[in-house]
């Protein structure tokens, strides 16, 4: 059941302040970790590019090249030969994830350096090491990047060096450096191999700071062992296959958890243990830089408003639906961005938080909702305990939660009172046993309340054969005041034309303004009640039906805010009355299913003129002509007996241009 907008607003205010306090706190860390992972596991591997191939320094090999189980310590005589190998078999683009820092064999380091020469493609490795500058004290007051660079021999004979950083957070390795600030904004390894492959130019460093896109786990990348490569390359047939056009990095990996060296955790990173190597995640970097494919994020300041607008739309439903639907819509919703946010991640790489608008936002949206629908809950109970007191129905304790607002003192407000009367009812109930007369009555209003609820009025108050009928203008005056008059106008054609079973001839009188609406009694016993003036002033226009000879009269204040249509009636000036019990006159108005002919209008609008201008003798005339085509036309018959008694002397004398009427 939906409550009123105060509530609303203070949940929305609520669940924007949470989500502000939860966006700028540590927990939005966990799209890093847990929600980086959610995405992974939602997308699952994907193709990495054939252009890319890695060569690993393993166990495998050194075994089979009779070598030491430590890579770095194989001659360089065998990476010679190997660059050798690929170059005839026209790799594209080289790259040694291997700091070739020290001077080894002079032969081998001078066969390493023709065969880097010969290549002309090949990009050496560079290390960074960060040192503390510290104080007199020993407190730390900087730190300063240092970059280590391969011997000058094989530096000066690569085609070019450089770093490769990847930032560790507390979950693993998410991104790497494009170029490295630090060391003068120096291009990474996998940028220098990316141009060489043709991708970007001298000048474009492709941003810096880069989010990896993982093709998955551990060997996702074509992978070859050393010993392997260097038979391929050896063959042309199959050489040419393997590493034509391709970039090929060489470095340490291993695929026995025991070996592992030089590895990283990420979301592919397996239960016992078995992360993805440095080297592999170099080629990653490469493979995201060749396809343009590395994960981007929103921009801080879009995000937050994203995720703020996000909280907004998860708490509209605890305002429009029920408890259940609002729970369904909410995990709708969340599972609606956990598909975009997927879709998004998959085919546009693009890295949208999910713990947060998936998860936390719509527990925070469902708690405040929760806790807004058990109070209103607490007051519906509250009001069924008060509309028990008074006798009220479920229906009649959810119209006093409508009417009401969830103002529980009571409202004021503007509407259109209705008030009823049954024609000759004294008569009618005389002659009836009690019994009768209530199932007469009963009939009555079983025909009588649905039309006015049907036109969006309430019945407020039933006393014997009277009812009094409210409808508030909270929205529109003119809304109000047409549906009223479009209730009385049904009620009389089903009471006064028609041959409805348990119909009686009835008389409506309407009228528009402020009323209070609530609670009016002792503490014993209490009643919903409309109270006002116009509540009065209702029923003193109805009861000036009976000598105007009409059935449904409206002030001025109802038509003017009404319009005139088939629907809602035609309004027919009668002119001012002052009213039984009222001081100031009343400008009346009759409702007619259909307008008067133009004729007969202008002819009773000239005779009420002259009536008020104290000329009876003109009106007689004009009042007959009326009369003669509309012989029970009620008003014409009225104003004609008063013309009559101001002639004959015997009327009582009018006031200020209005009729003083002394009976209702």
């Amino acid at each position: 059941m939906p409550f009123p907008d105060k509530p609303l607003a203070g949940l929305l205010l609520t669940t924007l302040l949470v989500l502000a306090v939860v966006f700028f706190s540590p927990a939005q860390e966990l799209e890093n970790g847990a929600g980086l992972n959610l995405l992974y596991a939602l997308r699952g591997p994907r193709p990495a590019p054939e252009s890319v191939t890695i060569i690993t320094l393993d166990s495998r090999s050194a075994r089979d090249l009779g070598q030491s189980p430590r890579p770095e310590r194989w001659p360089r005589g065998l990476h010679a030969r190997l660059v050798n190998g690929l170059a005839e078999r026209g790799a594209k683009a080289i790259g040694f994830d291997v700091l070739f820092e020290r001077e080894r064999e002079p032969a081998d380091d001078r066969a390493l350096a023709d065969a880097l020469r010969r290549a002309g493609n090949v990009t050496l490795i560079e290390g960074i090491t960060r040192e503390s500058v510290t104080g007199p004290r020993g407190e730390v007051l900087a730190s300063v990047d240092r970059l280590t660079q391969a011997q000058p021999l094989l530096r000066d004979a690569a085609w070019a060096s450089g770093p490769f950083i990847m930032p560790k957070t507390p979950d693993g390795v998410i991104e790497f450096w494009s170029a490295v600030p630090s060391v003068g904004d120096r291009p990474s390894l996998p940028l220098l191999m990316a141009r060489r492959m043709g991708h970007g130019n001298e000048g474009q460093h492709d941003g810096q700071r880069r989010i990896l896109n993982l093709y998955g786990p551990i060997g996702s990348i074509r992978t070859i062992p050393y010993s392997t490569a260097l038979e391929l390359a050896a063959d042309p047939a199959a050489g040419d296959a393997a590493f034509r056009g391709k970039a090929v990095l060489i470095g340490f990996s291993e695929f026995n958890q025991s070996r592992q060296a030089d590895m990283f955790r990420t979301p592919y990173s397996t239960p016992d243990g078995l992360d993805i190597s440095g080297v592999e995640l170099c080629a990653t970097a490469l493979g995201n830089l060749l396809e343009d494919s590395s994960l981007e994020r929103p921009p801080p300041a879009g995000m937050a408003a994203g995720v703020l607008a996000w909280g907004l739309l998860l708490a509209l439903p605890w305002r429009l639906a029920s408890t259940r639907q609002a729970l369904a819509i909410t995990v709708g919703l969340a599972l609606g961005w956990l598909a975009v946010a997927y879709a998004c991640f998959t085919w546009a790489h693009l890295w949208l938080p999910v713990i947060l608008p998936a998860a936390i936002a719509p527990l925070i949206a469902m708690a405040g909702g929760l806790t807004l629908h058990m109070r209103a809950a607490r007051q519906r109970e509250r009001q069924l305990i008060r509309a028990l007191d008074r006798g009220l129905s479920s229906q009649g304790n959810a119209k006093l939660a409508a009417l009401l607002q969830g103002h529980d003192g009571g409202r004021t407000a503007h509407g259109v009172c209705l008030c009823s009367d049954i024609e000759s009812y004294t008569s009618l109930s005389e002659g009836l046993s009690p019994e009768a007369t209530r199932d007469t009555l009963n009939r009555y209003f079983a025909i009588f309340i649905p039309l006015v609820e049907a036109h969006g009025g309430h019945v407020m108050d039933i006393v014997g054969d009277s009812a009094m009928c409210l409808w508030l203008a909270d929205d529109s005056a003119a809304d109000a005041c047409s549906r009223a008059r479009a209730a009385a106008l049904a009620l009389h054609r089903c009471m006064n034309e028609g041959n409805t079973p348990g119909a009686l001839k009835t008389r409506f009188g309407l009228h528009y303004g402020p009323v209070f609406l609530g609670e009016v009694g002792s503490d014993q016993h209490r009643e919903l009640r409309v109270v006002g003036d116009i509540v009065n002033t209702s029923s003193r226009i109805q009861g000036g039906n009976k000598p105007l000879g009409t059935h449904i009269l409206a002030s001025a204040a109802v038509v003017s805010h009404g319009r005139d249509s088939t629907k809602h009636g035609y309004a027919r000036a009668l002119g001012a009355f002052a009213l039984v019990g009222k001081r100031a006159p009343l400008e009346l108005h009759e409702i007619l299913p259909t307008p008067l002919a133009a004729g007969l209008t202008e002819a009773f609008e000239t005779a009420r003129t002259a009536y008020i201008s104290d000329a009876p003798e003109a009106a007689v005339a004009h009042l007959q002509h009326v009369l003669e085509h509309l012989p029970n036309d009620g008003p014409a018959r009225f104003y004609l007996q008063r013309c009559h008694d101001h002639l004959a002397g015997s009327a009582l004398p009018d006031r200020d241009g209005h009729i003083v009427m002394t009976s209702k």
